[in-house]
Formats: C-alpha cells, sequence, structure tokens
C-alpha cells in the first residue's frame, strides 16, 4: 500500500472523537493547559513523533506480530480491517494487536468511500515512521511456501481424457439421475466401473457435473442430464488449460460469459502465482488467495458479483478444496504442491488406436478439437491415464443421426486412426447405416426454395456453408443455428423468406468461451524487490523488554498510589509509554477504578460508571470452591431492599450472571481502549 502523506494523518487525528482525541493526546504530550487548539496539538505530536529517540524505541518496540501485519498494511490493496482479520485469520490476538498500533501511533486510519458512497476506515502506517519501518518490511515473506521440494506433475481429474468419456457417457447413458439431483444406483455402479480415479469419490464426480451444468455442457431435464453438442464442440476447440480453469470456475456457480471468463482466469493466476517447487500448508495458500482476491476486487471497481455471487470468506476454503479435489494441487506429506501438469500439458498430434474388436485407445494429450467428430460413435470401457474406448451400432446411429452418412464417418475414423481402421469396422458401419438409414425423420430448420431461385440460392458460399443436408430437389436440411441469422443470410442473398413453424424448434445456443492467459506470477515483483533491497528478515534486534523493565523501576519510586502505579506499568506494558519525559508528563487519573471490601456504595458507583462508559469489570466473589473471578461486560443493576445485583455477560460468550454487589470481595474497571 502507498503513503497518503502527512496532510492524511493528521486530517484522521483531527477528525477522532473528542474523548478519544484528547486522552490520546495527554498520553503522548502531558497535561493540556487551556485555551487549547486542536491543530496545534497534533502539530505538537508530529513533533513529538519526528525526534529520533522516538522513532528509534517505536521501531524497536515492534515484535513479530508486529511486522507481519505492518507488512499486510504495506502490501495488501484493501486495509480495511475486516480485510485484514480475514488475511491475518490464523494469527491470534489480531483484534488486539490492531487496535494496540492504533494507540501507539504506528497505524491510523482514514476513511474511505467505495463505488456505494459506503464510508469505511483503511489502515496506513504513519508517515512520520514510514522510512524507518519500511526496511523490516518483506512483502513476499507474506507468502514464502514452508519447505521447498521438487516439482510434482500427475494428471488431472479433469483432463482431457476424463472430459472426452464424460461427454461420450452421457451421449450414451443421459437417464442417470433420481429426482433428488443424485446417481441412481446403475449409474454409479457404470461411473466407478468406467471412470476408476475420478468416481472414486462420487461426490467428487457429482461436483464435475455440476461444474458441466454450469458450462451449459450438460442439460438437466427432469432425470436426464444431456450433452449439448454444440457446446461440447466449442469447449474442446479450447486449450488445455482453458477447458480445466474453466471447468474449476464453473464448479462455484453459475456466471454470465465474462464472470466465468473472468473467474476462470482469476483461478489460473492463483495456481501460476504457487511456486512449483514451493511445499505450501493452508494458511500461506489462503492468503494468495486472499492477496488476488484483493486486487481483483479493486481491478473490476470493487464489485466481484458478477465473477463470485455471493462470496463469503469460507468460500476460498471450499475453492482451494476444489483444487485439491480435482489434483490441480498435489499433497506432500501434510502440504500441498502446485501440480505442473496443469501449465505444462500440451497437445500431441497422435494417432487413435483401433483394434479390430472395435476398441479404440486415445493416448494422452491426444488433442480433442480434431477428435470431437467421432466421439459421438464411440462409447467409454475405461478412462484411466488412457481412453478405451468401443465403436458400437447405437453410437453410430447417433451420428448417422446428425445427418453424417457412413462414408464420412469412416472417412472420420480413418483419418483419426493415421490410415489403419480394421477393416471389418469399416465394413460393419456401412452395414448399420443402411439398416438405420431405411426411415429417416430429421428435426431442425428445412428450407425450400423455388426451382427459379435455386440457381441463386445455390450461388452464395454463405448459405451453402450453413446447409447440412439437401433432402429432395430444392429441399435442404440447414445446421442447428437461430432464426434470425437464417433470415439474415437469406436476405443478404437477394431472396424474399417466410417462416412456417408446427412448434418451437429453438433450444439452446452454443455460445463461446474466451481464452484465458498464461500470465506469470503476480508475487514475482515482491521477490524480485525483496533480493534487490535485502531486507532486514525478523525483529530488531535491541531488547526492548529491558527498557520496559527499566521504564517501570521508575514507576515503582515515582510519588503516585497503587492504582495510578499499576495502570502506568500497563501503558509502559503495552508500549504506550516509550520515554522516561512522556512517563512524567502523563496525567495521574484520580478517578476510582478499583473498590473493594464493604464499601458498597463505592462498587454500585463502579459498576454504574462502568456500564455508562462501556468499560468491562472483573469481580472477585466467594464461591463453594474458593473465591472466582468474574470478567464480563456490565449491563444492568437491579437495586432491591438490602442489597443490589449486578447483571453481566462473560467474556467471549453469551452467558449472563447475576451477582449480589454485596457479596463482591473485589470489583475493577479495566478502561476500553481508545479506538475500540
Amino acid at each position: 500500500m502507498k503513503m497518503n502523506g502527512y496532510k492524511d494523518w493528521k486530517e484522521a487525528m483531527l477528525r477522532l472523537p473528542e474523548r478519544t482525541f484528547f486522552v490520546l493526546m495527554r498520553l503522548y504530550l502531558g497535561e493540556i493547559k487551556t485555551p487549547f487548539n486542536k491543530q496545534r496539538l497534533v502539530e505538537s505530536l508530529g513533533g513529538f513523533l519526528s525526534k529520533a529517540d522516538t522513532q528509534r524505541l517505536m521501531i524497536e518496540s515492534l515484535d513479530s506480530l508486529d511486522i507481519l501485519i505492518l507488512t499486510a498494511v504495506h502490501t495488501l490493496p484493501v486495509t480495511t480491517r475486516g480485510a485484514l482479520l480475514m488475511f491475518l485469520s490464523s494469527e491470534a490476538s489480531l483484534q488486539t494487536r490492531l487496535t494496540n498500533l492504533e494507540e501507539r501511533l504506528i497505524l491510523y486510519r482514514t476513511d474511505c468511500i467505495d463505488d456505494y458512497d459506503e464510508v469505511g476506515k483503511v489502515y496506513s502506517i504513519n508517515p512520520f515512521l514510514y522510512k524507518s519501518v519500511e526496511p523490516l518490511l518483506d512483502s513476499y515473506s507474506l507468502f514464502l511456501p514452508q519447505q521447498k521440494g521438487e516439482p510434482q506433475s500427475g494428471a488431472a481429474l479433469c483432463d482431457d481424457i476424463v472430459l472426452a468419456g464424460l461427454y461420450t457417457f452421457f451421449l450414451k447413458e443421459a437417464d442417470v439421475l433420481k429426482m433428488n439431483g443424485s446417481f441412481k444406483v446403475r449409474a454409479e455402479k457404470q461411473c466407478k466401473s468406467i471412470f476408476q480415479d475420478t468416481a472414486a469419490d462420487m461426490s467428487r464426480f457429482t461436483t464435475m457435473c455440476t461444474g458441466l451444468q454450469n458450462l451449459g455442457l450438460l442439460i438437466r431435464e427432469d432425470t436426464s442430464l444431456i450433452p449439448q453438442q454444440g457446446r461440447w464442440e466449442e469447449f474442446f476447440k479450447q486449450k488445455p488449460l482453458d477447458r480445466k480453469m474453466y471447468l474449476v470456475a464453473a464448479i462455484y456457480g453459475h456466471a454470465r460469459r465474462d464472470g466465468m471468463q473472468r473467474r476462470a482466469q482469476f483461478y489460473s493466476d492463483f495456481l501460476a502465482s504457487l511456486d512449483p517447487q514451493g511445499l505450501y500448508n493452508d494458511i500461506s495458500l489462503k492468503r494468495i488467495f486472499d492477496f488476488l482476491f484483493q486486487r481483483l476486487y479493486v481491478e473490476i471497481n470493487q464489485d466481484t458479483s458478477w465473477v463470485f455471487p455471493d462470496m463469503v470468506p469460507s468460500d476460498a476454503i471450499k475453492i482451494i478444496n476444489t483444487f485439491k479435489a480435482l489434483k490441480f494441487l498435489l499433497p506432500v506429506g501434510e502440504y500441498w504442491q502446485l501440480n505442473t501438469a496443469v501449465f505444462t500439458q500440451e497437445s500431441v498430434q497422435q494417432p487413435l488406436i483401433t483394434a479390430p474388436s472395435f476398441e479404440i485407445t486415445m493416448l494422452p494429450f491426444t488433442p480433442l478439437e480434431g477428435l470431437f467428430p467421432v466421439l459421438s460413435c464411440m462409447e467409454p470401457v475405461s478412462i484411466l491415464t488412457a481412453g478405451r474406448f468401443t465403436v458400437t451400432r447405437a453410437a453410430c446411429l447417433r451420428c448417422f443421426e446428425h445427418c453424417c452418412t457412413d462414408k464420412t464417418l469412416i472417412a472420420l475414423l480413418d483419418n483419426a486412426s493415421g490410415g489403419t481402421l480394421p477393416q471389418n469396422i469399416k465394413v460393419s458401419i456401412s452395414e448399420w447405416y443402411l439398416q438405420c438409414t431405411a426411415v429417416g425423420l430429421y428435426y431442425g430448420f428445412v428450407i425450400t426454395v423455388a426451382e427459379d431461385k435455386r440457381n441463386l440460392f445455390k450461388q452464395n458460399a454463405g448459405l451453402q456453408e450453413i446447409i447440412n443436408k439437401e433432402l429432395a430437389d430444392g429441399v435442404y436440411l440447414i445446421k442447428q443455428t437461430d432464426l434470425d441469422s437464417v433470415r439474415a443470410m437469406i436476405k443478404a442473398a437477394g431472396l424474399d423468406v417466410t417462416f412456417y413453424t408446427a412448434n418451437s424448434t429453438g433450444r439452446y445456443t452454443t455460445a463461446g468461451f474466451s481464452a484465458v492467459e498464461h500470465r506469470h506470477s503476480t508475487l514475482d515483483v515482491f521477490y524480485t524487490k525483496a533480493k534487490k533491497s535485502q531486507k532486514v528478515h525478523g525483529t530488531p534486534q535491541k531488547d526492548y523488554d529491558e527498557h520496559i523493565r527499566e521504564l517501570q523501576k521508575l514507576v515503582d519510586i515515582m510519588p503516585v498510589d497503587q492504582y495510578n502505579k499499576q495502570s502506568l506499568k500497563e501503558k509502559i506494558a503495552s508500549k504506550l509509554i516509550i520515554t522516561e519525559e512522556q512517563l512524567y508528563k502523563t496525567p495521574m487519573e484520580n478517578e476510582v477504578r478499583e473498590v473493594a471490601g464493604l464499601d458498597f456504595l463505592g462498587k454500585i458507583h463502579l459498576a454504574e460508571t462502568a456500564i455508562t462508559d462501556g468499560n468491562r469489570l472483573e469481580v472477585t466473589i466467594d464461591g463453594t470452591a474458593g473465591q472466582r473471578i468474574f470478567t464480563g461486560l456490565p449491563i444492568a443493576i437491579e437495586k432491591k431492599e438490602h442489597d443490589a445485583v449486578l447483571l453481566i455477560q462473560e467474556d467471549g460468550t453469551q452467558y449472563k450472571e447475576k451477582i449480589s454487589i454485596a457479596g463482591i470481595i473485589k470489583m475493577r474497571a479495566f478502561r476500553n481502549s481508545l479506538f475500540s
């Protein structure tokens, strides 16, 4: 994150609530004399922060968690409290430490207005300290893998062999679902028999099918999943990487075409950000995901709803688990490593291996685009590293129904097998064709052209491209397309057209897929900067704990009461008081914050004050097992004839307890943080 400068810091100080402003000024500047000017007080505070000793002590006071938070503020595109809590969610006591850094004047917050005119607060590093703290901040360290190892490569569960198998399986077996959407027992057994790896876990297989539906590759009608062949044809034209990214993107849910492409690109960028040699735990994977999601949020003007509808923080873990399930991330002991095959897999021109037994073997990395026309005549047998299929009469019939002749199909298969298609398969396909075409039933658009217009029709190259088959003289079956496009092409040829319909024949469109780029890691820029700057890793070497002990020894000999001594020591331990000058200037508190013994009215007054100010109470009471200390937020006091009852909610729970004030041995109030 870039520096906003001194002006923003001063404005942020002046916008603080009155009580917070003056408590802060007294803490760092001492007692405030009247009349006062807030602008001059802020300038005096800036003078205190500009002192070399002040900056040195503030830098020396930073521990590893402080530096981690400051590095996140320095690095992240979005530094609201919520964004930081999500990014560093694995760190304990993060909220408390954020508040502490703000009280120590190391961080400050400024207003930020988003595209919906909603005002939020973003954290920035104090400009007086930025130059001193910047050498300690290594952005790349936020995303480091836990270990290094040799790059790993393996087949993903949605590689091209699997996709070809899924396409041919659902062509053969569309009726696979129960009414509740789960797979029928018969279909589940078939899936496990054919897809021995992918369907070993049916929940994972079902998830993949959900992705295919969200891409429009499968359409559910009642209990059937029907492949949309035109959509599959477009899908198979994409690069192997694009197919993988689109499928995993669609598993998340529906989106518009541009939203799905942006989501697929985001997933590609996430995987590309992983070091191929890196072994990552879940915390590191989620940090990289959160960082990239914030960057996406900024890039698309703070509206990610069209890319990730209804995104919640837990979805990041679900998406990362999807990468694991599909083997985009491979397990290495307790860590996870990028499957380099996701990016390195390239299609290799190689023929199908055909056998007289009608079995066809597809080797890994065989390009799908050229094979699409012949996949429809095959049914899957076994989908593992290689794919085994068989040519069947039923499958060939489907091809013939789509106006493919026996000669065309034989030529396609022979070409795909490198000219090695066995003769018995050719003969069988021809025999099946004769048997299946004795009676023909056509579905789609049919154009009839009057005899005097046929020459003009045949001379138009655009119209000839959409003709699927000439059924008779002047009668043409055209390729499935939308009605408006057909009308426009006929009119462009100089012909008038009349549309006749008995019912609707339109179904689904086959919108294409936009390409997914394989981009360099977004984290490379941090790695380059880290190498050039040679930043200091870890905390400064000065033992700041010794400095704390020296200041607390001074408190012991100060002429103040025990309560104020305890209060000063707590401020020193919290690193709010860092210099001797500041210690001696700090105003003493006259307000009673602790009451013990029989001072009933004192306990009532302290409890009422805590309720009014929203402060927490610590009460000590006698219990059956001895004294018990109860800490929480006081809610109300119920006064009775000879006693009063305090209603208090215990810290970290919804549990509320009623305590007799007369029975309280000791009561202590804790002042809320200045920035709570």
